[in-house]
Formats: structure tokens, sequence, C-alpha cells
């Protein structure tokens, strides 16, 4: 596997895992059903991709790196610190949003530095973006009703 396409795989892979870090995190704090159902499909979709990698991985003998622990203590600092102030629907599906987002434009940009040639991982990093998209959507749909 070229060093690119470990790279991409890599940060496909702590991108979904920061994804599920954060959803873990938030979903102590929901009491809406309708928000913690569609959490908890996004949460699956983000342990699927990251699974994914993971086979990816293993069939081509590397080692992928998990989020270090400043980012994931930073990352749990500034969740913890947002719902303290604010734990209203709308405001975790506005967090959830702007992560989703985030991600969306980390795996353009990975895309773009990366351009992978392999036809698997161009199957699961348009696998990856084709579900953040989705999840947006969805989102946004939830936004709309609180």
């Amino acid at each position: 596997m070229e060093k690119k396409e470990l790279n991409l795989l890599n940060r496909i892979y702590q991108d979904a895992g920061i994804g599920m870090q954060s959803i873990d995190k938030v979903m102590k704090k929901i009491e809406d059903d309708n928000i913690q159902k569609l959490l908890d499909r996004q949460f699956d979709a983000y342990e699927k991709i990251a699974e994914r990698c993971e086979v990816f991985a293993i069939n081509d003998g590397v080692d992928l790196k998990d989020n270090g622990m400043f980012k994931k203590f930073k990352q749990t600092a500034m969740i913890y610190l947002s719902l303290w102030t604010d734990k209203t629907p709308r405001h975790i599906l506005e967090m959830m949003i702007t992560g989703t987002v985030m991600g969306i434009i980390d795996t353009i940009k990975s895309e773009k530095d990366l351009k992978p040639k392999n036809p698997e991982i161009k199957l699961l990093l348009e696998d990856f973006k084709k579900m953040q998209d989705d999840f947006y959507e969805k989102l946004k749909k939830q936004l709309a009703k609180v």
C-alpha cells in the first residue's frame, strides 16, 4: 500500500473514531428519543466505516493509528463545556451538524491531498463521504423539527 493511501485510510479511521467518541459523549445528555435514535444510527455508521478500515489494514499488514490522547481529551472537554452551558435538543443537533460538516470538510481535503489510486480505498472514501452527507441532511431535518 502506498504511503498516501495508508495516510488516507488512517485519516478516515481517525475521523470515524472522533465521530464515535463525540456521539458517545453527547448521548449521555440526550432526552429526545428521535435524536437518540438518529445518533445511534450515526454511531453505527461510523463504527462500520472504522471496522472496514481495520479489515483493510489487517489484510494489507499495516497498523492504523488511533487519535492521540490530547486530541481525544480536547474533543471531550469541548463537548462537555458546550453541553454545560446548553443541553437543549437544538444545541445538541447544532453541535452534531457542526461536527459532521467538519468531518465532510476533512474528508474532501484528504481526498484532494492524498488522491487514492486503489479502487477499494476510493470506494471506502466514497462510502464515507456519502454516509456523512446523508447524516448531515438527516440532522438538518431533525433540527427543523425542534
